[in-house]
C-alpha cells in the first residue's frame, strides 16, 4: 500500500510538466509526500485495530507496541545517534578533512521545507513515514503474529528494501542502460537492507520508532560511505581507512550494551 500509494497520487493529480517517473520534480515530489502521508495514517489505524481485535490490547499497549511510547523516545534517539557516528566514523573524519561535517548539510535546509520538497522528503517525511511503515506497523504485526523477533529484525527489513526496487522502472523509461539499472537497484537493495536490520534492530532493543527515525534522517544525510575519498588525503589514508575499521568495529560491539534494557533504555 505505501508504494501503491506513491503512483496513486500522482495518477490523480498529474501535471502536464512531468511525468510519473520524475520523482524529482516539486509538484511530483508533492504528491508522493501526500500519498505516503495517507498510506502511513491508514496503517497506523489499520495494525491498531488488527492489535486490538488479536491480542485485546488496550490503548496504552498498542501505543508501546506501535513503538510509540514518549517514555522510550529520548534513550532511543540519544542510543541511535551516538551509534550512528560510531559507525560513520570514517565519513565523518572525512567530512572534518573537507571543511565540515555531514551535519553542516542541516545549514542548508532552507527555512520553509514545502518550498524546497526535495529536504522535506529526504530528511523528514520519508524518514518518518518509511519508519512507522516498516517498523511500527511491520513489526508489530510480524510480533502479533508470533514470529520470533530474529525473523523481525533479519527478515522484514527485506520487505522495506524491495518497496525500493520500484525506482528501477523509472530508470528503465528514462533510458538508462540495463546493466546500470541492475547494478544500482542491487546496490540500494542492499543498503536499505543493511540499513532496515539497523532500524528493526534499535526498533525492537529500544521499544521506540523514534530512534530509526533519527538513523534514517543521519543516513540520509551522510549518503552512502565514500570509501575512495581516502585517497584524496594521502597523509591521512591510512588514518581514515583505520577509522571506516574502528567505526563499524565498534557499531557491532557498542550495540549490544548501547541498546540492553536498564542501560540507557528504560527496562
Amino acid at each position: 500500500m505505501y508504494v501503491a500509494s506513491i503512483y496513486l497520487f500522482m495518477a490523480l493529480f498529474p501535471t502536464p510538466l512531468a511525468t510519473i517517473h520524475d520523482r524529482d520534480h516539486p509538484h511530483i515530489m508533492k504528491q508522493r509526500m501526500r500519498g505516503v502521508t495517507l498510506a502511513t495514517l491508514v496503517s497506523l489505524a489499520a495494525t491498531s485495530i488488527v492489535l486490538w481485535h488479536w491480542q485485546s490490547l488496550d490503548v496504552r499497549q498498542i501505543v508501546s507496541q506501535l513503538g510509540l511510547d514518549p517514555r522510550t523516545a529520548v534513550p532511543s534517539v540519544v542510543v541511535a545517534l551516538v551509534l550512528m557516528c560510531v559507525l560513520f566514523l570514517g565519513p565523518l573524519i572525512t567530512s572534518h578533512l573537507e571543511g565540515g561535517c555531514g551535519w553542516d548539510v542541516l545549514k542548508r535546509v532552507p527555512s520553509s521545507l514545502w518550498n524546497q520538497p526535495i529536504y522535506l522528503r529526504n530528511y523528514v517525511v520519508g524518514p518518518i513515514t518509511e519508519e512507522l511503515v516498516f517498523r511500527s506497523c511491520v513489526v508489530a504485526l510480524w510480533s502479533a503474529s508470533n514470529l520470533s523477533m530474529t525473523m523481525c529484525v533479519f527478515v522484514s527489513p527485506v520487505i522495506f528494501g524491495v518497496a525500493h526496487v520500484h525506482r528501477a522502472v523509472s530508470l528503465y523509461v528514462k533510458g538508462d542502460a540495463l546493466g546500470r539499472i541492475l547494478l544500482s537497484t542491487l546496490l540500494q537493495l542492499l543498503y536499505t537492507t543493511v540499513f532496515g536490520w539497523i532500524a528493526a534492530g534499535l526498533f525492537v532493543r529500544t521499544r521506540s520508532v523514534m530512534g530509526p527515525i533519527v538513523a534514517h534522517i543521519f543516513c540520509n544525510l551522510q549518503g552512502l560511505p565514500d570509501f575512495a575519498k581516502a585517497s584524496q588525503y594521502p597523509s591521512y589514508k591510512y588514518f581514515i581507512w583505520l577509522a571506516f575499521v574502528v567505526g563499524l568495529v565498534g557499531f557491532l560491539v557498542l550495540f549490544e550494551p548501547m541498546t540492553r534494557p536498564g542501560v540507557f533504555v528504560p527496562e
